[in-house]
């Protein structure tokens, strides 16, 4: 089902080869792209204060799709046409780009993934030239130029745009990180279960924590371009758990296909979110007065027991709407450092300017190491309260609070949870799907509620 946006909650998807990612029309972002490098460099800074003059050149990186290849040949043709020039630098995980954006000079960083998305899905992804992901009014304005026809025509440069390969660009990822952590960070007698979802990660986390002395056992870390997330992964870590216990080892962590989220898995086997780094994070970097702001950002989708073990611990949640982009303008705006997103999507700004799974993985071995403490120990600290997730599969996407079947499903449901419990109801930004989000006192309770909810959605719109 095509968007009727260019641009999603995350950048632009859809299925490979079809609406938004037709060859032509991704032609005709790379254009539109090229030309504002050229005419409207302003758009690409977060801070213009600090703006420096990097010309058009744009890094790109892809995960392990086999339709990366037909995107990223059809960006170059417009982007080259565009007059940018490209450092092209092959498969590396999605934080890898926002690195190699500071790293490498360039004024825009650029990333064809789908992120944790089935694989018949890609999308394209954009890091402005600080790191961060591009702001809401450079999608408006590519957006508007590739839909504009007639500006089409007028979009190329005199002169054709350059591209360069970077086959050594993971080294230059893999080594800063290392040198950032090799004297604070020693994993020697750490065994370590890694699964890389068949994507992006296995390029670089393999390395990173052999190089810091971790015994690293790899699962589904052999990427064929259409394995990329199946039965794997941060949306599977079942795997991770059974191999955790197997091994007998510390901990694990599954990675998503382009590595920006991690799920970690505990010695016993027990998986811990997103929401679970962010209590543990949140509470240790308080005591170590390293929280900048006292203040943890996260979205609607975050479980209320993360809510409860903060505010236990004197430190305020702040919800966005669900994107971490949303979560990463928020963190700015109060200057606050650490957020992120149940799904295990985790920004520590002062270290990252966009969400790292493998720096996540990191940051929990560090406060593992510095308390002497397990995962399951350390994960003491928050109490989930019950909370389903149900997937609706729609035609279209009006909203849904407008619709009066499902209007009346929510005021049932929110009058027998009479304040005991949370609603979230939103679409998928990518597949044609709604979804139906219910926490409350205890299990069999909300499945039921959630369910209510989902069939009136589904009468409708299914």
């Amino acid at each position: 089902m095509p968007s009727s946006r260019l641009f999603g909650t995350d950048g632009i998807r859809d299925i490979a080869g079809h609406g938004n990612l037709s060859p032509e029309k991704i032609v005709r972002i790379g254009k539109a792209l090229g030309y504002l490098l050229r005419s409207e460099p302003h758009l690409f800074w977060t801070h213009p204060e600090t703006k420096r003059d990097s010309g058009a050149r744009i890094v790109t990186t892809r995960d392990t799709r086999a339709s990366g290849h037909m995107i990223e040949g059809a960006l170059r043709a417009g982007l080259l046409t565009a007059g940018a020039d490209i450092l092209a630098a092959d498969v590396l995980p999605t934080p890898v780009c926002s690195f190699l954006v500071g790293e490498l000079d360039c004024t825009c960083g650029i990333v064809i993934s789908a992120s944790h998305n089935p694989n018949e899905y890609n999308g394209i992804k954009f890091f402005n030239a600080e790191g961060f992901k591009i702001s809401t009014a450079l999608e408006d304005r590519i957006e508007e130029l590739v839909e504009d026809a007639n500006a089409m025509d007028s979009l190329g440069a005199q002169e054709i745009g350059t591209l360069e390969e970077l086959p050594r660009a993971a080294d230059l990822y893999v080594d800063s990180t290392v040198e950032r952590l090799i004297n604070d960070l020693d994993l020697r007698g750490f065994k370590i279960v890694l699964d890389c979802a068949n994507g992006a990660v296995t390029r670089t986390a393999p390395a990173i924590f052999d190089n810091l002395g971790a015994d690293a056992y790899c699962i589904n870390a052999v990427p064929n371009g259409r394995n990329i997330n199946v039965n794997s992964g941060a949306l599977h870590p079942d795997l991770t758990a059974q191999t955790v216990k197997r091994l007998n080892a510390r901990i694990g962590f599954s990675f998503d296909g382009d590595g920006d989220r991690v799920i970690l898995v505990d010695e016993k086997g027990i998986e811990r979110d997103g929401d679970y780094i962010m209590a543990i994070c949140g509470r240790h970097l308080k005591d170590a007065s390293a929280l900048p702001a006292n203040t943890v950002v996260t979205t609607v989708m975050s479980n209320i027991g993360l809510e409860l073990s903060l505010k236990e611990h004197g430190i305020e949640m702040v919800r966005t709407g669900v994107g971490d982009r949303l979560v990463t303008e928020e963190l700015l705006r109060r200057g606050a450092t650490l957020g992120g997103e149940q799904s295990g999507h985790i920004l520590f700004l002062d270290k990252c300017p966009t969400g790292d799974g493998v720096w996540t993985a990191l940051m929990i071995l560090q406060i593992m190491n510095e308390t002497g403490k397990s995962l399951s120990e350390l994960s003491e600290c928050m109490k989930k309260f019950p909370q389903v997730l149900l997937n609706v599969k729609v035609h279209s996407k009006p909203p849904l609070e407008s619709i009066p079947e499902v209007r009346k499903a929510l005021e049932d449901v929110n009058t027998r949870l009479a304040g005991k419990g949370r609603i979230v109801l939103r679409y998928s930004g990518t597949e044609p799907l709604a979804r139906v989000m219910v926490e409350g006192p205890d299990n069999d309770t909300i499945q039921e509620m959630a369910q209510s909810i989902a069939d009136a959605i589904a009468n409708i719109l299914g």
